[in-house]
């Protein structure tokens, strides 16, 4: 599943990549991550996001934005902070409501390539007793002015961060961003 959503993107990338009207660009920004955690009190844990991006018009409307990103996530309670570090993969379907305002869509898939549990002091790696694949549904807001592209986006989870034997109720991903882009061409 891991190497086909990877393939999957690049791909998207490489044939996005050939059209002369492609913009490549990189962003990177704010996090305000937690976990929907049932009956618990949690904080939000603020991280970052950082990546690129690539984004083809499809009508003189509507364009297409894959996105590859890393991001650090979590949460953090009163017993525990847990950090969370992904390689995200969003397909944004933006639309444009006026000027250089757009509205972002579209699903969001996660790779986690590592997350730890601190304790007190104490800090232990938790990689292997989480689902390593994430899947989210993006909702936000850009505007973009010249080469310069600012968005701010949630990202509703969708998928169990836990592993697959823990079943019961569903632990979700929530993050918040705040992104400035750049387009290089």
């Amino acid at each position: 599943m891991k190497k086909f959503v990877l393939a999957g993107a690049l791909a998207l990338l490489s044939i996005v990549g050939v059209q002369a009207q492609t913009t490549i660009g990189i962003k990177g920004g704010l996090n305000v991550a937690t976990v929907r955690i049932p009956g618990t009190h949690v904080d939000p844990l603020v991280g970052f996001h950082a990546g690129l991006f690539a984004s083809t018009p499809i009508s003189s409307k509507f364009a297409l934005q894959p996105e590859i990103l890393y991001s650090k996530q979590g949460v953090e309670t009163r017993d525990y902070i847990d950090r969370y570090h992904y390689l995200n993969i969003p397909l944004i379907f933006k639309g444009t409501l006026t000027g250089g305002l757009h509205a972002q869509f579209g699903p969001q898939f996660g790779i986690l390539l590592a997350a730890d549990r601190q304790e007190g002091r104490y800090s232990q790696d938790i990689t292997d007793k989480l689902n390593r694949y994430d899947g989210a549904l993006a909702l936000g807001l850009g505007y973009d002015v010249g080469s310069w592209q600012v968005s701010a986006r949630y990202n509703v989870g969708l998928s169990d961060t836990r592993d697959e034997h823990m079943k019961g109720v569903n632990y979700a991903n929530n993050v918040f961003q705040l992104s400035l882009g750049y387009k290089i061409r």
